[in-house]
Formats: C-alpha cells, structure tokens, sequence
C-alpha cells in the first residue's frame, strides 16, 4: 500500500481523499528554529485515533491518522492563525508525530514508511487553495455572505448524545459551499480547499474548538464511537444527491436539445429569407462577396477592441484581414432588427452599383440573425481598406505628418470628383448628406475617396430619412438643410466647403474652446479683412503658391455659401478647382448666427438688412488685398 506525495485526508465518506497543501509568502517565515509548535498530545485524549493506529496498516488506518494530523493542525490554526507550521520545523514534527503514535502502541510508528507520507507539505510555501496563507487571507478571498452562513451552521454543538446528525449537517453542507467559492476565487491551485474550509470551521468558527469530540466526529470523521447509522444516513443522502443531479442534467439536456433545434430552424429560415433577398443583386453586381459571420469574426479576431478604426451613431469600423491576405474595413451595424433587412439590401445594391476611382469600393455585405445572443441581429458592410485612413486623421492631429499644398489640392481635386459623381454619374442621383473629414478616405497615394454614401439614407432600424429628417453631423450640415428639412446636391456642396476650409487651416469646423464659432464665420471674417493668411495651416509650405491657395479658399466659402443659390454645382466647383474656371468674386454673407448683440443692432441701423459691412455687396478679389503668402 503507497500514497502519493500529495497531503491525503477524508473529510466525509463522500470523498476519502482531497490533497492539502497551502501557500504562505516567505516574508512570514518567521521561525527558523527547529522546535516543533504542534501539539500532538491532544490526539491521546480519543480512542478511535489509539484503536486505528494500533491495528495493521490498512488504507483506512492512514486515512485516520492523516486526519489526526489535520485536527492537530487546527489547533495550532486556532492558537496563531496560521494554517501550516513554519519551514524548518517539519522534521522536528515528524519525530514528534511518530512518538506520540508509538506512545499510543502503534505497532509501526513511522508515518512515512506507514503511507508514504511526505511531511515537508504540513510547512509554510506551499502553492495550493489560491495560495490562502493565513485566516486573513481566506476571510478576503471568500464572499462575506458564505462566512456568515458558516458562522450560524459551524460555531454550536455539532452533536449530542442522541445521535441527531441535523447540527452536524448543516454544518457539513455551509463547509462544501465556502469551499466552492475558495476554488473559484483566484487563478490559483485550487488544491487542499476543502481541508482549509474544515480546518477553518474547526479552528476559527466553532466556539468548542477542533478538540471538542463532536467537533472532530463531524468535521474529521475522528468517530466518539462507531456509528453504523450515520453512515447509511450519509449514503442515503449521497443517493438523494445524485438521483436529484441525474434529474436535472436530464431536463437540462431536454431543453438545450429543445432550443438548439428551434435555433437551427430561425438559421435555416434565416438563410433561405436572406438568399432570396441577394439572389438578383448578388449576382448581378460583378464581384460582391456575401461573406458569413464566420468569416467576418475570423477577420476581425472577433470584434477585437483592437481592431477599431472608427465609430460613430451609426456603430463601430474594424480593421480586418481574410485569408487571402486583402485588408479590409468593416462597418457594423448596431440596434438593427429583420425589420430593415430588405431596404439594406436594396442599399447595397444601388452602393455596388455606384463605381468611381474617387468612391471607396464595396466588396460585399453580412447579415446574420440574433440566434438568442447578446450580439442581436446583424447588418455589416465590407469595403477596401484604406491605408492612411481619413481625412480627419490629418486635419487636427498633430502627430501626422503635414500635407503639402499639392497634396491638399489633390484631396480636394478627388473628393470634388467622388461628389460630382455621386450628383451627376450616379442613377438615381446619391445626396451624401454627410460629408465631413472622417467620411473622405485616403488610400496609399493619398488619393481621396468618398465613403458612407448611399447608407446616408438608411437607419438601423431598416427607415428611411424622409425630408424633414435631418441626417450629418453638426457645423457640416447647410442651414437650409439643419432648419427646414429641405436637401438638395447643394447641401452636400455646403459640407464640401467646410471640409476644404478644415483642409486648408487645419482647424476644426465647430471651435469651441474658447468661443463657439463656425470656421466658415472666421474665415469669412479674415478674408474680409484682408487678412486670409491667417486662415492657412501654419505647418504647410506655401512658398509660390499664394494665387492658387487664395482662389481654394474663395472656392470654399463660395461652396459653404449660407444662401443656397449663391452656392456653385458641384460639377461647377470641380471645374474651378481644376483651373479650368477663375472666380473673381462672391456674394457677402449674412450675419453668423452667433453674432454679439451690438454687431446685429449696427448693421440693421446701417442697411436695414442683417448683412455685414454694408448689406448683400459682392466680394471681389481686388476689394482687400492682403499679403501673399
């Protein structure tokens, strides 16, 4: 007969063995004398410990003495709160161990040759039970709730002389729950728990104390005589205990089966409504991939954190990769439900169909129902990836690089184009209605291509916008279009202003920080002025190219226009920046809305009219020259 190396004891006849060994920081090895703190005399005082270990040796007899050990030990828990003696006293413990069995008649008084025992696991640094040291430690690692219940089940009489096993068990029962909670506290050993639960109740909680007849009967099974009864209570209740467990794992199984066919249903029906929805447009569109969620899980490690390059109302955007290797950004949809899935799929039927060098390409889309989880109904859209990210990235951020002017002229150039296709190429004509820096995305050349167009008009919820339902963002949207409702190409024209004017300065379109000015009132006001180099990006090189900025900036305020007929086309806009138009003048601007008091009064006494410097005058080039840049 052998043991393994591993701390053996029995609690209850439901598990003969568990392994024990704790774990205490070396900062409390506080003795390094050989002395032996255990008192091993208490075991003398009953007779099922000097009956064991006078009789053969037979597993029982070493599960009996190992127990013996275990109540010596919360009697030493009890006086110092520690739960195992200090290193360097094992040896001294051992000796003492065997001399007390050899005072009992044990006929083989070494431990070690009896089980195989290895007595070094009774000292301090050992890793086990999420290295619990000390009382202290237990008490803040388990749930205050699981003590107090141990506390009302443990801390009485455990028995009588009757022989009742209801004290007994409910303090048993309070033991195996403080023990579930120690094993699922940490992320440690989760060895020995038991043995510290009942160590701990003999030790600490019961007021008679681990000496206590009762106490030892209970909690180390160290019987005051030999008790048949009990012993078939505890099977009968063992019996209970799996009978109810076989039950439950039953009409467990019943209904997982249950829900996962109804599951498999709602996937199946999915599959076949969504099929039907693609079927035209999928294979119509030259190249549009319907990739699963699978798929789309295992691009963006799924969902990572991450892997976020952009969020807004709308939900978040994902960088990914497929297997092929191509990057991709995905745009997924949140609050969605399969009451939009037919308006999303005729919306990405008409993006598919849009294609220009200057619009992000779609490579395909996902949808996938909710199946019960947390995720909910699915809506995603993949497009290419575009490797220096938005524009918005390189306006604000002084991190980026800075732009040249050539480069600055070449985003607008593209974005110009993207729009005017979207106004003029596309069928039926696309109004973005959110054009801003983090919707213009720039691929390796810096080359300017427009996103989000086409989904402007569609909501998670599967509505559309109708015309009194404004969609953007706040400082890019035209005020015809913020105030009334009403949107035409030239509320895009307005945002496309905005942004030239951020591209050009560098500078927010909403300035809130010292005071809440849009950017097409500043630059208004220093053009006007005559001082439009204020206006540009102080890190950009303007050395030769003053002409060519000022026109862009007279461009810019032409197109952020508030009046929707002194706005160009964008067509119109295209040609001007492209050289082939001058413009020599534009209409003045009516008051900003966040003029002060006394500026609206002196303009309404000088022209009756709410215009600045003198009413609706044209602004000409040559009217306020200020220096080149």
């Amino acid at each position: 007969m052998s043991f393994s190396s591993s701390w053996i004891f029995c609690l209850r006849p439901i598990s003969l063995s568990l392994s024990l060994s704790l774990s205490l920081s070396l900062s409390q090895l506080h003795s390094s004398q050989g002395d032996c703190p255990l008192d091993f005399t208490v075991l003398s005082n009953f007779p099922y410990i000097v009956q064991q270990a006078r009789l053969p040796v037979m597993d029982l007899q070493c599960i009996v003495l190992l127990n013996a050990l275990q109540l010596v030990l919360s009697v030493y828990l009890k006086q110092t709160g520690f739960f195992l003696i200090p290193t360097n006293t094992e040896a001294d413990c051992l000796a003492a161990f065997n001399s007390e069995l050899q005072s009992m008649g044990a006929v083989n008084s070494d431990i070690r040759a009896l089980c195989g025992f290895n007595f070094s696991q009774t000292a301090r640094g050992q890793d086990n039970c999420q290295g619990i040291q000390q009382v202290s430690d237990l008490k803040r690692l388990a749930d205050p709730a699981e003590l107090v219940s141990l506390n009302q089940s443990c801390e009485g009489a455990l028995g009588n002389g009757n022989g009742d096993n209801e004290l007994c068990g409910g303090c048993i029962r309070a033991v195996g729950v403080l023990t579930l909670d120690l094993e699922s506290a940490g992320n440690g050993s989760q060895s020995g728990c038991q043995n510290y639960s009942s160590m701990f109740a003999a030790g600490i909680v019961n007021l008679a104390g681990p000496s206590d007849t009762y106490t030892a009967d209970c909690l180390f099974d160290i019987y005051t005589i030999q008790n048949n009864h009990r012993s078939l209570t505890i099977l009968y209740i063992v019996i209970g205990v799996v009978a109810v467990g076989v039950v439950t794992l039953g009409v467990s199984l019943f209904f997982y089966f249950r829900l996962r066919k109804r599951r498999h249903k709602e996937q199946k029906d999915f599959i076949k409504h969504t099929t039907e929805l693609l079927q035209g447009p999928m294979s119509s569109t030259g190249g549009l991939v319907w990739f699963t969620m699978d798929e789309i899980k295992t691009a963006t490690h799924n969902f990572s954190r991450e892997a976020i390059i952009g969020s807004g109302g709308f939900g978040n955007v994902y960088k990914g990769m497929l297997t092929s290797g191509s990057e991709i950004a995905v745009k997924r949809f949140k609050n969605c439900t399969p009451a939009g899935d037919a308006e999303f799929v005729h919306e990405v039927e008409m993006i598919s169909s849009v294609r220009h060098r200057n619009l992000v390409v779609l490579r395909g889309c996902c949808m996938a129902p909710s199946g019960g989880g947390i995720e909910g109904h699915q809506r995603i859209i993949v497009f290419d990836y575009m490797r220096n990210g938005s524009l918005k990235d390189y306006i604000c951020n002084t991190n980026k690089p800075s732009l040249d002017w050539p480069a600055r002229h070449n985003i607008a150039v593209g974005m110009a184009r993207g729009i005017a296709y979207l106004h003029y190429g596309a069928q039926p004509a696309i109004i973005h209605r959110d054009i801003k820096g983090s919707n213009i995305l720039l691929d390796e050349k810096f080359d300017a291509c427009v996103a989000d167009f086409g989904l402007a008009r569609f909501t998670p919820d599967g509505k559309t916008h109708i015309s009194t339902r404004v969609a953007g963002t706040f400082g890019y949207v035209a005020p015809e279009y913020a105030l009334y409702g009403q949107v035409t190409e030239k509320s895009d024209v307005y945002s496309f202003g905005v942004v030239l004017l951020e591209l050009i300065s560098a500078r927010k379109a909403v300035n809130s920080e010292t005071s809440f000015s849009l950017i097409t009132d500043w630059a208004w006001t220093l053009m006007k002025s005559g001082n439009w180099t204020q206006i540009l990006d102080e890190r950009m090189d303007t050395k030769g190219c003053g002409d060519d900025i000022k026109q862009f900036i007279l461009l810019a305020l032409l197109c952020a226009h508030p009046q929707v007929n002194c706005r160009p086309t964008m067509s119109g806009a295209l040609t001007i920046l492209e050289g082939h138009q001058p413009l020599t003048d534009i209409p003045d601007r009516p008051l900003p809305l966040t003029s002060e008091r006394d500026e609206i009064e002196s303009a309404v006494r000088s022209s009756q009219q709410l215009f600045s410097d003198g009413g609706f005058q044209p602004y000409t080039s040559g009217s306020s020259e200020g220096n080149t840049a």
